[in-house]
Order: structure tokens, then sequence, then C-alpha cells
């Protein structure tokens, strides 16, 4: 299993850094919201597949195609500790490209009432065989490492915004 992770400083409180990361469309925004180099043009759709969009058990399937191939892919939380911590892993049987599949984890720690720091780390497998294990081991960890800094840069600029922060 490979890791990575990235953190970032946010001008505003743990509870606010947590309410916004709780919400799953805050988060997969980067992969539903706009089309991206990174995701080679493509959007995916988000569904919540649980009667609750927060909190342990909390389930949701992402669905598509990337480069002419579908993706289809769950996941549920199964760790989930506000106002610090959220986990959740992929379940059932994944269609990705170059991951296999993952876990997720969102961690808050206030650094002030009014500053907190916000880590988002992702452990995942590489596809077992063939050539999509080879474009995985190239691949995987740089687009890992988008993924977290886009979900970074969002919630950054979403809750400093709201809070009037200015660069």
């Amino acid at each position: 299993m490979i890791t990575v992770s990235e953190a970032v400083e946010i001008r505003a409180p743990a509870e606010a850094v947590f309410a916004y990361v709780d919400d799953i469309r805050n988060l997969g925004w980067h992969m539903t919201g706009r089309s991206s180099m990174a995701m080679l043009g493509s959007r995916l759709r988000l569904e919540i597949l649980s009667d609750q969009p927060t909190g342990l058990g909390a389930t949701y399937r992402y669905s598509g195609t990337m480069m002419g191939f579908s993706i289809d892919f769950s996941e549920s939380v199964t760790k989930y500790l506000p106002p610090r911590e959220k986990v959740w892993r992929t379940i059932g049987r994944s269609r990705l490209l170059i991951i296999a599949s993952y876990e997720m984890r969102v961690a808050v720690e206030p650094l002030s009432a009014s500053s907190s720091r916000l880590t988002i780390s992702i452990v995942y497998d590489l596809p077992r065989s063939g050539f999509w294990r080879i474009v995985g081991l190239f691949l995987a960890r740089p687009y890992s490492r988008w993924c977290l800094r886009e979900m970074l840069k969002g919630a950054k600029l979403a809750l400093e915004a709201k809070a009037g922060v200015t660069a």
C-alpha cells in the first residue's frame, strides 16, 4: 500500500473546517465540478447512496468515463470523529484505472481559535497486474498528490473567503 499526504493551514476555526470537508460534495468537486487536465477532460457523477450524507456509514458512488473507460466506485465512511477526523474507503468492486482501491483520511487540528491545519491522506493499492499496474506505477502518486492539493486548495479558498480573509 502506498501513502500520500498533504496539509495546509486554513485561517478558520476547526469546527468550520471539519464541517466543510465533511460534505463530500466539497471534497469531490475536483472530479465532478469541472473538467481538468488531470481528469483528461472528464467529469464524474457523484451520488449520495445513504440516507445521511455524513457520519459513520455514509456511502457515496462516483461514476462516469475517462478516455472512453468506465469508472465506477463506491466508498463508505468507516471512522467518524467530528470535528477532528473522518476516514472513508472504497467498498465493493471498484472500477478505477491507475489504483485498485483506497482509503482516505481528513484530520483537522486546531492551531488557534481562528486557525486550523487540514491534513488529507490517501492510502492506495495499485492494480494487481497488467497494463494499468504499469501505468499506476508512474501516474498514481502524482495523480493522488493533485487530488489532495485540489481538495486542500478548495477548502482553503472557500473557508477563508467566507471568513473575509484576503491573501
